[in-house]
């Protein structure tokens, strides 16, 4: 059961840094019309996404944990399987910000400032508790 979680959680990030590399490739790291920024809204939209899923899913796995100790399951075994899952998936969650920082640090050049003020305004709502971005 733990090997599942700790996959899952780990797909969610492969699945999340796939897109980033995907619009750093598409943009070459440099934002420059409106359909960059939609490409880089996406990824934004889906890191999000992912990031509310991972925290249902974290949440999941606690109570999952919380009924096996309850049937039996010693409480030690419980914390060490929390502790695993916890070694595993924080250096995958590290590495994926290293990835966003390819989004976040995007050359802009474009003539039109509106597409600097929108990826401005969706870099500043990504640090937001938000399911996407709201327009």
């Amino acid at each position: 059961m733990l090997a599942i979680f700790i996959l899952i959680a780990v797909g969610m990030q492969v699945l999340s840094v796939k897109k980033i590399q995907e619009v750093h490739r598409r943009t070459n790291g440099v934002l420059q019309s409106r359909r960059d920024l939609l490409l880089i809204k996406a990824a934004i939209n889906l890191s999000m996404r992912l990031a509310i899923a991972y925290i249902v899913f974290f949440v999941l796995f606690i109570v999952m944990l919380v009924v096996f100790v309850r049937n039996g399951t010693p409480f030690t075994l419980a914390i060490l399987c929390l502790f695993i899952f916890g070694i595993v998936t924080l250096p995958v969650g590290l590495m994926g910000k290293q990835f966003e920082k390819k989004i976040k640090t995007m050359e802009i050049k474009s003539e039109d400032p509106e597409i600097e003020r929108k990826y401005q305004q969706y870099l500043t709502q990504w640090n937001e508790p938000r399911f996407q971005l709201p327009d």
